[in-house]
């Protein structure tokens, strides 16, 4: 049991926290003194609060459990709670009204992100012990692009606050996450029950990095310029 938690703490750390920590690091680089130092600590730690939260909610509710109807009740509620909390970290009054309120909420997905996955983890290998180093590592790269993907929809987010329709954005990247649960969720099958073709899932694998990626690269494209520090 301690050596299963051990594994998983240290690629969770390896897979999510540190990859948000460097996304977060090129985002804002070059604009260290022009960004509120607190405010930058503050985006980081309350998604990892709050993911941590949503997580604990998913757990208990058994939305990630298979049943009778497979991973139905994880494609369909978790994007929802998901983009919830999404919507309640980049809407704080401590970021939406700041100028570089992209810069901040694009922190609080990505280490949203990475405090959900880190658990979701954790609790996976805590319930099947018995997964191969492969199975895990193709599972933690799911993760890893679901860490990608809530980076790029914290800063859509703040663009739809921004401009009065911060909720109908929100509702879109629910639905665009749901079926990158349903990616997720073939992995899943696969590493777990022996469903589906290897070679699909590495089709979804690819499918749900360029997702994200595209998400993430447009969401960074249209970052405000900031041209002088921000009190």
């Amino acid at each position: 049991m301690d050596s299963v938690i051990f594994q998983a703490n240290v690629i969770g750390m390896l897979m999510y926290i540190i990859p948000a920590m460097l996304f977060f690091f090129y985002i804002i680089k070059g604009l260290e003194d022009k960004l509120v130092e607190r405010k930058l600590y503050l985006a980081c730690g309350i998604g990892v609060i709050l993911g941590s939260i949503a997580e604990i909610i998913m757990f208990l509710s058994g939305t990630d459990l298979y049943t009778d109807v497979a991973y139905a009740s994880m494609i369909l509620v978790t994007p929802f709670i998901v983009m919830m909390f999404m919507f309640i970290g980049v809407n704080l009054k401590t970021f939406k009204n700041e100028h570089a309120a992209p810069h901040y909420s694009a922190g609080y997905g990505l280490f949203f992100g990475g405090a959900i996955e880190f658990w979701k983890l954790l609790i996976t290998e805590d319930r099947y012990a018995d997964m191969s180093v492969g199975d895990v590592m193709l599972i933690t790269l799911f993760g890893l692009g679901t860490v990608i993907f809530l980076g790029g929809a914290g800063m859509w987010i703040a663009y739809g606050i921004k401009n009065g329709n911060g909720i109908r954005i929100t509702g879109r990247l629910a639905f665009l996450y749901l079926f990158l649960q349903y990616l997720y969720a073939s992995a899943l099958e696969h590493v777990l029950y022996g469903l589906h073709n290897f070679v699909l899932i590495i089709a979804c694998l690819i499918a749900f990095f360029v997702v994200s990626g595209a998400l993430f690269h447009q969401g960074y494209l249209k970052l405000p310029k900031i041209v002088k520090k921000i009190d």
